[in-house]
């Protein structure tokens, strides 16, 4: 983390991008002072994902919002509904724009899962307000460029509907793991299940089932809310079960792994930073992985990846620090860093150049006032051409579709121009 620091100070001043540091994007106005594009409204429990173009925000609730009807200057004031709209920022002009869909938009939009599959959105669980009552049991998709719902025709092992679960995609394999469904009136189970979905076949397979893990983690391995992370031919759990989050005298000194070669459990030992040892105790983290770190050493490649969590809550006690974990090791470090306003309950995502993005949360315990706030962070040195990009676009009066529009008249190339649209 040093050199990233060192970094830091040496270029930030030549090319205006902080590294290693949270930044807030506030909103953006026109010369007349008016927004240049509409927002989603404050929201906690939706999910994120980016292609590195736009990142994409679904679902999510708030216990009571405004919203504005077809009629000028009419507002309905709506409580206890769920979103069902997917809005869509553009990383470079950073600026929002609701995405029309067609299809059976999800009912079940709080505390579901969502991964980006190239140019598809797969989306699984979720519930809605009485929490638990109804929750999604099928995969659905987005398709980005036709903006249409649809869900997949599944066979063989098929989870149970369920939210606050975990997915990771790799391979064509989609891995789903713990979560929570409500089993009768009063009583709400969270399970330890891990689940495989083969996309080329559409087959769930049950890999792991709560009720045959015998071994003695496996009261503790009951999870909600948690990370799942991928690396090799092993899943890491990112996360403490209720249980281990009072229980553990260490938090995170060690997670669960599932082995995929072997098909069993275990618990491997995690290594602390020198100097601030493992993260505070916390739930209702966010948690994303970046992949594919490749490093050449005597005529060998060995893949390094990183997992980062941020924000979460504690004993009424919000945090706004930032976590990395590096996959195979295990090792903990703390980033010089802050979130500009501490969260829980939101959403992060990450793109493949290294820049990680948190929306929305609640960012109070007490009355569970919820945010609409976008924070950045680069983790490594931008690109040239993002750097090049972000100084043109600083260049401009604002962001509004003219001025954008006027920088295809100056002989900016099509594919830097294309970054700069939202899906509509």
């Amino acid at each position: 983390m040093r050199r990233i620091t060192q970094q830091t100070k040496m270029a930030a001043p030549m090319i205006g991008v902080e590294v290693g540091k949270f930044v807030h994007i506030k909103s953006r106005f026109n010369s007349e002072n008016e927004l240049v594009s509409e927002e989603p409204y404050p929201r906690s429990g939706h999910c994120c994902a980016t292609d590195g173009i736009n990142l994409f925000a679904f679902g999510g609730y708030h216990p009571e919002y405004c919203k504005k009807t077809k009629r000028k200057g009419h507002i309905v004031i709506r409580r206890h509904e769920v979103f069902r709209e997917m809005w869509c920022f553009n990383l470079a002009k950073e600026t929002w724009h609701e995405v029309s869909m067609a299809g059976d938009v999800p009912h079940e939009t709080a505390s579901m899962s969502m991964l980006l599959s190239g140019h598809t959105l797969l989306l699984f669980g979720g519930t809605c307000y009485p929490w638990g009552q109804t929750s999604n049991a099928d995969v659905i998709c987005f398709n980005l460029k036709e903006k249409r719902w649809s869900a997949l025709t599944c066979e063989g092992q098929q989870p149970p509907g369920k939210y606050g679960h975990a997915m990771s995609l790799q391979h064509n394999r989609l891995f789903l793991f713990g979560g929570c469904r409500q089993v009768s009136e009063e009583d709400f189970l969270f399970d330890a299940d891990l689940h495989s979905l083969d996309l080329r076949n559409l087959t769930w397979s049950l890999l792991s089932n709560m009720e045959d893990q015998n071994d003695a983690e496996a009261p503790s391995r009951v999870m909600y809310r948690h990370g799942l992370a991928w690396h090799e031919n092993k899943l890491y759990i990112i996360g403490n079960s209720w249980k281990e989050l009072y229980s553990m005298s260490i938090y995170q000194s060690e997670v669960h792994v599932y082995d995929l070669e072997t098909n069993s459990w275990g618990k491997e030992r995690t290594l602390p930073c020198p100097q601030n040892g493992h993260p505070n105790r916390r739930q209702y983290h966010s948690c994303v992985q970046w992949k594919n770190v490749n490093i050449v050493l005597y005529r060998l490649m060995f893949a390094f990846e990183e997992v980062y969590i941020c924000g979460g809550l504690y004993n009424m006690v919000i945090f706004g620090d930032l976590w990395k974990l590096e996959l195979p090791s295990l090792q903990w470090s703390l980033l010089p860093t802050q979130m500009p306003v501490p969260t829980f309950f939101h959403s992060a995502a990450i793109t493949s150049t290294k820049c990680m993005y948190v929306f929305g949360g609640t960012t109070s315990p007490g009355d569970g006032k919820r945010t609409n706030n976008v924070f950045r962070i680069w983790l490594a040195l931008p690109p040239l051409t993002d750097i090049a990009l972000r100084k043109v676009l600083s260049l401009l009066p604002d962001r509004s579709k003219e001025s954008i529009a006027s920088l295809q008249d100056l002989g900016i190339p099509k594919n830097i121009m294309d970054r700069l649209k939202h899906v509509e």
